[in-house]
């Protein structure tokens, strides 16, 4: 089919394993009086392969910053054996609505790995690219920065943690407008880019095994086993450079955060 294909896949995959340590010597009051050399503990290299199938589809058609008609989804299955086993699954599904000059952009993303070591490679849900206003540099500066709450989680960061995580679910709509297209001044030797605007909504999830899944955490739930999903909502500018590069403005409100004033970024790569 021009617009449907099987793909078959296969990586082979060693990984080396290190622990660089340091040992203190402290007294009853807690102060350092002696402390060692750092040292290296090697651990054995880990091995595994991993064999994929995935069914894939894309008849989308492509503007100056991305898709405006068209779909595209692929669903994938990724089983992996060896030393570290488990069962890795995508499925991604985007739509466009073109109505001229409009176009509603729809995506749903669910990506997971499964089984005995499938919390071994976990995923940040705050990237641009999947839910916008949660990044982790916002984050750290903000709300790790003042939090007094320890936790037992992976940076010690409740906000934080909670994006992390072996499975992810994300949906996203945005509806983009042409704002220039490729102008050209008459009396200068140069062109304005082709720029688009949209409006977005983002909603995201990120949880792994043993986490409990709410719509909506009740007041003294751990967010570190307790998730639920992540909301922001924003408006956007993407600019073709030269036909070199897709830059993307995003100023982003995020709905379920300490700190929820909106604030710019600024991404790479076209829209999805």
């Amino acid at each position: 089919s021009r617009f449907s294909r099987v793909e078959l896949g296969m990586h082979a995959v060693n990984i080396s394993d290190a622990v660089l340590q340091q040992q203190y010597l402290v007294d009853q009051a807690g102060f350092i009086f002696a402390q060692s050399d750092l040292q290296t503990k090697n651990n054995p290299s880990i091995t595994y392969v991993s064999p994929s199938l995935a069914l894939v589809h894309d008849n989308a058609l492509f503007g100056y910053v991305g898709p405006f008609a068209g779909s595209r989804y692929r669903v994938q299955f990724s089983p992996n054996f060896g030393d570290w086993q488990f069962l890795g699954g995508l499925a991604d599904w985007r739509r466009y609505f073109f109505a001229r000059p409009f176009t509603l952009a729809v995506r749903g993303l669910f990506f997971g790995r499964f089984g005995r070591d499938g919390d071994q490679f976990p995923v940040f849900l705050g990237s641009t690219e999947l839910i916008r206003g949660y990044t982790a540099g916002s984050l750290i500066n903000n709300e790790c920065g003042t939090s007094t709450t320890t936790t037992t989680g992976r940076t010690g960061c409740s906000e934080l943690d909670e994006l992390i995580g072996s499975r992810i679910g994300v949906a996203n709509v945005e509806l983009r407008f042409p704002l220039t297209r490729s102008v050209v001044l008459g009396f200068l030797p140069v062109g304005l880019p082709p720029i688009e605007g949209a409006l977005f909504y983002d909603m995201g999830l990120a949880w792994e095994s043993g986490s409990i899944v709410k719509w909506q955490r009740d007041a003294g739930d751990d967010p570190e086993t307790v998730r639920s999903p992540l909301r922001s909502w924003g408006g956007s500018i993407r600019v073709n450079f030269l036909g070199f590069v897709v830059l993307r403005f995003d100023y982003t409100k995020p709905l379920d955060r300490l700190r929820n004033k909106a604030y710019w970024t600024v991404s790479l790569g076209p829209t999805f």
